[in-house]
């Protein structure tokens, strides 16, 4: 999507140095033990980025970073904004292979890495033909490598002088990869400032509030949760997906907001007394990138806070829809309202739009979406068609326009003649006492064509027996819905943000 905004000056640098000036002094960011203001942050990213510079890092250059959730990530974020170089965070859960692909791919010219990554490095090391400079955040010295502390505080806090307009690269976004690989796009500083808006527009915050990131930082969703905090002031508390350590975070310092994906509250209740723990201070959380089950919103509601909002959208497009605490009330089990800026239709398998009250995919335009996939124009062309972005997933809306999410496209199994939705009986399955979690998928079969097959993992110290659940379905969904094998599993494997990976589960078992 092409918006013409002539020499706009749009840049995701400069929200941090007026929030420098505005709230000099006031806590910008805390996580493990460090708290920096907004001010020391600008100060530090300017020195970063004049750093940078003086390796030969230049605008459009791309700047590959594998580290944790911590203030230096933040910094380099915003250092490389200033001076227009394009930051291109790799998730640090993928292979070794993977991430070396991705840093090739973008052809970084720096590596920015933490401690924990420092064997990880060492093997890709070889292999990364562009790399030139290593900087590396941690404690003592590596050999013929560029401490980051040098960057941060060895050189001038002046702005950059660079010219930086709203259509510039500003961040590498990578999907997911639940279908392999992960797919990259570069996300414009318009494009992300417009996600923020599209945020906080709809959440309601603004600068009295604490906020909390566990997303991880190289996420977009992660991301774009730090920046809306600096773009309006807010205190970000940053912490990884540490159940006891959120649940310590939001006591001590009073966060009012957060963004979890289901599968961490079901962790935050695994923790010892977790229901002792002061949750006063919450005024909303929002539930995106897997689907909230009716047994994670009632606990919510009961432990945390009555105020739980959900959106939906995904890394190219970031917030689509959004239902806020009032309508959640309403509309229980839908994700909302098209948001700021946001046009939504569902449409069949020749893109004509479906009737109200069935089921469609879900199409979209956004001022935050771009999925001109990088080096990839195959996949551009799959997604965008008659310019609206294709999401993969199968929706309906309600007499009122409310949107229900049914699941992705892979998600439909058919069945012989019957079409299965493969969250429904997840839903039902993790309503079971017995059921930690679970993922239904279609294995190949000679007479249906495809076998729906539940795999389970079940609750610490409970042993699930396949007849008994298979008996617990009955009368509960269409018995053509109910799983016809189950499959018992220590794990389900997930993505960082959540989500199934169900072609892993499709290949291990199909044999």
């Amino acid at each position: 999507m092409s918006i013409d905004l002539g020499n706009n000056r749009l840049c995701v640098g400069n929200q941090l140095v007026r929030a420098a000036w505005r709230y000099p002094d006031k806590e910008a960011v805390v996580c493990k033990g460090k708290r920096i203001t907004f001010k020391e942050l600008n100060n530090r990213a300017n020195s970063l980025a004049h750093g940078l510079m003086g390796l030969g890092i230049r605008k459009g250059d791309f700047v590959s970073i594998i580290l944790m959730n911590c203030v230096e990530f933040v910094e380099t974020y915003f250092a490389l904004a200033k001076i227009g170089a394009v930051a291109a965070p790799q998730n640090y859960r993928l292979t070794p292979n993977d991430i070396e692909q991705l840093i090739n791919q973008c052809e970084a010219k720096a590596l920015v890495y933490g401690g924990e990554f420092k064997g990880l490095v060492k093997n890709l090391r070889p292999k990364l033909k562009s790399v030139k400079n290593y900087i590396y955040v941690g404690e003592g010295e590596v050999e013929d490598i560029i401490p980051y502390e040098e960057l941060a505080t060895g050189h001038s806090t002046e702005e950059p002088k660079v010219d930086i307009f709203h259509d510039d690269g500003q961040y590498m976004n990578y999907t997911s990869g639940t279908t392999g690989l992960p797919k990259a796009s570069i996300m414009t500083h318009y494009n992300n400032l417009m996600a923020v808006s599209q945020v906080a527009m709809e959440v309601g915050f603004d600068s009295s509030w604490v906020i909390m990131t566990v997303f991880p930082l190289f996420h977009r969703v992660g991301w774009v949760t730090v920046l809306a905090g600096v773009t309006l002031g807010c205190k970000n508390v940053i912490t990884e997906i540490d159940p006891k350590n959120i649940l310590e975070s939001i006591e001590k310092e009073k966060v009012n907001f957060v963004n979890f994906v289901p599968v961490i509250m079901n962790l935050l209740m695994m923790v010892p007394d977790f229901d002792k723990y002061d949750m006063s201070s919450l005024k909303t959380i929002v539930y995106a990138a897997a689907p909230l089950t009716t047994e994670v919103r009632e606990a919510t509601q009961k432990y945390f806070t009555k105020n739980i909002a959900e959106y939906y959208g995904n890394t190219e497009s970031s917030v689509l829809v959004y239902c806020n605490p009032e309508m959640k009330r309403i509309h229980p089990t839908s994700v909302g309202t098209p948001a700021f800026g946001v046009e939504l239709r569902l449409v069949d398998e020749n893109d004509k739009d479906v009737p109200i009250g069935e089921i469609g995919e879900i199409i979209c335009r956004s001022p935050a979406l771009n999925a001109n996939y990088f080096k990839n124009p195959e996949k551009t062309k799959e997604a965008m068609r008659n310019g609206w972005f294709h999401m993969g997933d199968l929706g309906r809306f309600d007499e009122d326009r409310y949107l229900y999410i049914v699941g992705r496209v892979e998600d439909l199994i058919i069945s012989g003649t019957d079409r299965i939705f493969a969250p429904e009986v997840e839903d039902l399955l993790r309503q079971n006492t017995k059921v930690q979690d679970c993922a239904v998928i279609g294995l190949p079969d000679k007479v249906l064509g495809k076998k729906v097959t539940a795999v389970i993992t079940p609750k610490p110290g409970t042993r699930v027996d396949e007849k008994e659940l298979i008996e617990y379905c009955k009368g509960k969904i269409a018995d053509f819905k109910i799983p016809k094998k189950i499959i018992i599993s220590e794990t389900i494997p997930r993505t960082a943000t959540g989500k199934i990976l169900k072609y892993q589960l499709v290949e291990k078992y199909s044999h």
